[in-house]
């Protein structure tokens, strides 16, 4: 029997390993052993005891070598557990159930010898250890992992039926010195796929008897730190199942804090930290000070993470402290809590070990050195998701968002050291290859929403307070190096709902306003893949979220602002639809929010400028043109103000549209008395471009050459005279408005007007408007008369 062991245990067994016909004559000869072990199994109890405990023992290191295999053959090795080797597991599980020796003679009772004590607790042992290998999923294996939960799922249904005696066996075996731990194992893997089992063990007294007990030590056991490991692990999985606390967990709050404080072994810690999370989310209080957590944290943290069993639900090994983290800091009254934190040697601990769990590209410093992880460092950049899974992250980031909410100006010393661990960390978190493996790990995809969405909280910081000029340029650099703009824009189309895209299109506005280079990157990536990205652009332009619809609109028309016409055709399209009908733009100039009207009418003031498409489409679709001089006279002031400067632009160069536009004379000069300067303003410079467009007779009808004059003379602001005296210099090419201006003896009253300029004392700086009255001066003279 130690030979087969002994071959079983090869590593040439493996299929990466194997050589020639070795994994075929392997694998044959597991199934005949399995064969044989089941026939031994089936025979009386009481026959060859030390062969089946050896047996059983070979078992064991049989399934470990299958853990290591591939999925094809670990998936056939223990699927024929259920099927055609069932007599395997039929015979470990009735061994299991038939009563043993006890543990203690009984005064009075026969004395049972002590070769056949140890005998009988061999097998039981032997027993127990086998059902513990064929039920947890070994770590960094995934390969077996569904097959041995198909397993559990069987032991499960057993240990819930009725008049069954697995469930009472181990439960009496939770006290026993050997069986404890590989029992604890095999209830745990089966709570897991069990609900019903959570539920009867929660409403078993002896089962949590011995439970809480050997959290608080009671019970003698050969491994008490792994039994206690599991232990805790259990309980987090029957409150984490239960939503409610087991009879007994009340009072062992205290008894767990202790054990996350003063354990040096870094699992304990670990566990410990999960059950805490799970109790303080059922309203447990524990009383935990920072001068006992922080450091217990800051040594689980920096100390080798020594990963013996998957926590649970899938959670990472240090998604229970981060947890756990998050509850002490949200604290009622904990104020001064945070910069303890944030000061302490803990926090650059914990960003380094994410830092180095997400496997980022970088050059391991000496720090990180010491940090090391116990788990070998694979090749590929994919997360270690045993330290830390897609709730774990989440529950770091929030630790962030709360620590830097309550204290912003720590964000930005954070944000501002370029190359940091945070600040790389956060660049990463956007990039599409992280999402992409975040999207395939378990639970991933329900994850990924928060994990963006705190990202961008976080990053959003430095635009939301008053920063040093130098200090944003910084960040702005390493942002824009990162390419976090076209992160934010494909995290937008391929990863988040509609409704919850508002606050990374925030973030990616506020770059593009405020960097060319981001600027750039964001319609780079619209090139890159304009199908995908214009149809997401255009529902979310008419969708629901008045919000968002406005940040595109304003980095659209940031983009027609800056760019050039060249990089503009998507905008175009955006605004005309597929079928060029332009029911886009017709829906947000009548769009019931006043932001979203007045960027619309913002956004076409810059793309008249250059869009020849679009003037064409102001002439030939039916009813645009009036929308959009409907906006002059709007109840919003900034919706008039954008609306006077896309008719300006309109105007400018109008070409065969300019006779339409006679009919915005009437609203443009209403504005020219509008209280606001800025419509004021537009509106003088948009009735200046119409008078090149032939529409002197309906400007003289309104009175247009009068009405300039006196702004021109009087108007309170300076930008609004120049403005004015601009206009009419354009204006007066029309030989009745030269007429007009003569008879009215504006040459006398801006001669008026250039005099006070004059007078200015020679410390003030001569107004803008000064040259262009001198100049309209000079060309009212007969000697210019047209």
């Amino acid at each position: 029997m130690a030979v087969i062991q002994a071959y079983f245990a090869c590593t040439f067994n493996l299929e990466r390993s194997q050589t020639d016909d070795s994994l075929p004559v392997f694998q044959e000869a597991a199934s005949l052993f399995l064969d044989m072990l089941g026939k031994l199994l089936s025979q009386p109890d009481d026959s060859r005891q030390t062969l089946r405990r050896d047996s059983v023992m070979c078992f064991t290191v049989l399934c470990e070598a299958m853990d290591g295999n591939s999925c094809t053959i670990s998936k056939a090795f223990y699927s024929s557990l259920l099927t055609t080797q069932r007599a395997v597991l039929d015979g470990l599980l009735h061994g299991l159930t038939t009563p043993q020796p006890p543990l203690h003679t009984p005064p009075g009772a026969p004395q049972v010898s002590q070769p056949l004590r140890e005998q009988g607790e061999d097998l039981p042992g032997a027993i127990s250890s086998a059902l513990a290998a064929i039920c947890i999923a070994p770590l960094g294996l995934p390969g077996c992992w569904e097959a041995k939960e198909q397993i559990s799922r069987h032991l499960a249904d057993q240990l819930t039926e009725d008049n069954n005696q697995l469930r009472p066996s181990l439960v009496s075996g939770l006290q026993h010195p050997i069986l404890c731990l590989h029992l604890l194992k095999v209830l745990y893997s089966c709570c897991h796929v069990s609900e019903h089992l959570c539920r009867l063990l929660g409403q078993e007294p002896l089962a949590l008897e011995s439970l809480l007990m050997l959290v608080q030590g009671k019970v003698k056991v050969v491994d008490w730190e792994e039994s206690t490991e599991v232990t805790l692990y259990l309980l987090s999985l029957l409150v984490l199942r239960l939503q409610d606390l087991p009879p007994g967990m009340q009072e062992l709050g205290s008894e767990i804090a202790a054990l996350f404080t003063r354990s040096h072994v870094v699992s304990l810690v670990s566990a410990a930290a999960c059950l805490l999370g799970q109790l303080g989310q059922q309203g447990v209080t524990f009383d935990l000070q920072p001068v006992e957590w922080i450091p217990a944290t800051t040594h689980a943290l920096s100390a080798p993470a020594e990963v013996r069993l998957t926590p649970p639900d899938g959670c990472g090994f240090y998604d229970g402290l981060l947890i756990l983290l998050l509850q002490l800091l949200t604290q009622q009254g904990k104020a001064s809590l945070i910069w303890d934190v944030v000061s302490s040697e803990m926090w650059t601990v914990l960003w380094h070990r994410f830092f180095m769990a997400l496997r980022l590209p970088k050059e391991v410093s000496t720090q990180e050195e010491e940090l090391s992880l116990s788990s070998p460092r694979r090749s590929s950049s994919e997360p270690d998701w045993m330290l830390i899974s897609p709730q774990g992250v989440a529950a770091l980031l929030s630790v962030a968002v709360v620590t830097f909410t309550q204290e912003p100006q720590l964000c930005l010393s954070h944000l501002s050291q370029r190359g940091s661990s945070l600040m790389s960390t956060l660049k990463h978190l956007l990039s599409p290859s992280f999402l992409q493996q975040l999207g395939h790990a378990p639970h991933g995809s329900e994850f990924l929403p928060v994990v963006v969405l705190s990202v961008c909280q976080l990053l959003c910081f430095p635009f939301a307070l008053d920063v040093d000029a130098d200090l944003l340029v910084g960040i702005l650099a390493d942002l824009t190096d990162s390419e976090v703009t076209a992160y934010l824009l494909q995290v937008c189309c391929y990863h988040l709902p509609l409704s919850q895209v508002e606050l990374p299109i925030s973030l990616l506005t506020h770059l593009a306003l405020r960097d060319l280079t981001c600027l750039n990157q964001f319609v780079n990536t619209v090139a890159a893949s304009p199908r995908t990205i214009v149809s997401f652009l255009s529902v979310a332009l008419l969708g629901d979220q008045p919000l968002l619809t406005s940040d595109l609109l304003s980095l659209l028309a940031h983009t027609a602002r800056v760019l050039s016409p060249s990089h503009l055709s998507f905008i175009q399209e955006l605004l005309a639809g597929s079928d060029e009908s332009y029911r886009p733009l017709r829906s947000l100039l009548g769009h019931p929010d006043n932001s979203v009207r007045a960027r619309t009418y913002g956004l076409l003031g810059h793309l008249l400028q250059h869009s020849v498409a679009l003037r064409g489409a102001l002439q030939s679709q039916a009813g645009l043109l009036n929308l959009l001089l409907l906006g002059l006279g709007d109840k919003d002031p900034a919706v008039r103000r954008s609306a006077s400067f896309a008719v300006g632009n309109t105007a400018y160069q109008a070409g065969p549209l300019g006779p339409a536009l006679a009919a915005a004379v009437p609203s443009m000069t209403q504005l020219l008395g509008d209280p606001q300067a800025g419509i004021r303003r537009n509106a003088v410079s948009a009735l200046g471009n119409l008078g090149p467009e032939g529409l002197g007779e309906e400007l003289l009808q309104y009175e247009v050459p009068q009405r300039l004059l006196e702004m021109a003379c009087r108007d309170p602001q300076p930008d609004v005279k120049e403005a004015a005296l601009i206009a009419l210099r354009s204006l007066r090419q029309e030989p009745s408005i030269h007429q007009v201006l003569v008879s009215l003896g504006a040459s006398e009253k801006l001669a008026l007007l250039s005099l006070g300029n004059q007078l200015l004392p020679h410390s003030s700086p001569r107004p803008a408007s000064a040259k262009h009255c001198r100049k309209l001066i000079h060309l009212l003279r007969p000697t210019h008369s047209t």
